[in-house]
């Protein structure tokens, strides 16, 4: 087993380095200018290779990428342009958002495919399983990021039922302990930015858990339906059970 992780990881390696490539490569491709970003449009020309020199956007391909893979493996993801931030530090307070929202998703997944797939198998060919399973089809079809914009477009343009962005509205008061704010509300008891933030929550969880939602209604359906013509089935049904 231990030579099995070893040899793995070894392996791991050169992929790691493909990637580093590819990801500095594309970084370069991107049209634009970042010290014009970082400077704004009414810099001079003076400025602009001041800081370019600082930057080190001068210097050969190979040179910049050496550098880069050297800050990498020191932890270093450098700064932001936009906010002139460390990255690593804004990574690090932005994580608790992506995976609160991806827990959320993930059990909302989970709880509603199996119970949609359950019902489905024993009510086949009745109107849930019709609706249902089209309705796993459609999920499994739509971009997140299409199904996204129509959910904020319809539930808070149309209808303004639920908030389009954000995490907590700016009114409601939350004492952070985990930085989870859905764990937070519970602990501390406030069930006014549990509400909150449930509401923000439930949009974006529902568009993230479309897909595994629908894959999960299908394959229990599908294996419930199997289960069901087995002979022990059969036999406990013709006995009563």
């Amino acid at each position: 087993m231990l030579k099995f992780i070893i040899r793995r990881l070894f392996l791991l390696m050169p992929v790691l380095l493909g990637v580093s490539i590819l990801t500095f490569s594309l970084i370069h491709l991107i049209p634009g200018d970042p010290a014009r970003s970082m400077l704004g449009e009414k810099a001079t020309e003076a400025q602009l290779e001041l800081l370019r020199a600082d930057l080190g956007l001068n210097d050969p391909y190979i040179v910049q990428y050496g550098r880069f893979l050297g800050d990498i493996l020191q932890g270093d993801l450098g700064k932001s342009i936009q906010s002139k931030e460390n990255i690593a530090f804004e990574i690090f307070h932005k994580l608790p958002a992506t995976v609160e929202l991806t827990i959320f998703a993930i059990v909302l997944a989970i709880v509603v495919g199996i119970l949609a797939g359950v019902i489905a198998a024993v009510k086949q060919y009745s109107w849930f399983d019709n609706i249902s399973m089209t309705g796993a089809l459609f999920g499994v079809s739509l971009p997140i990021f299409w199904l996204g914009l129509m959910m904020i477009w319809i539930f808070s343009v149309v209808f303004n039922i639920l908030p389009p962005s954000g995490r907590i509205s700016s009114g409601v008061e939350l004492h952070t302990i985990t930085n989870f704010y859905l764990l937070d509300s519970i602990l501390t008891g406030n069930w006014v930015a549990f509400k909150d933030v449930f509401s923000h929550l439930l949009m974006p969880g529902v568009a993230l858990g479309t897909i595994p939602m629908a894959i999960i209604a299908r394959i229990t359906r599908t294996n419930m339906l199997e289960v069901m013509r087995h002979d022990y089935i059969i036999t406990a049904n013709a006995k009563g059970l």
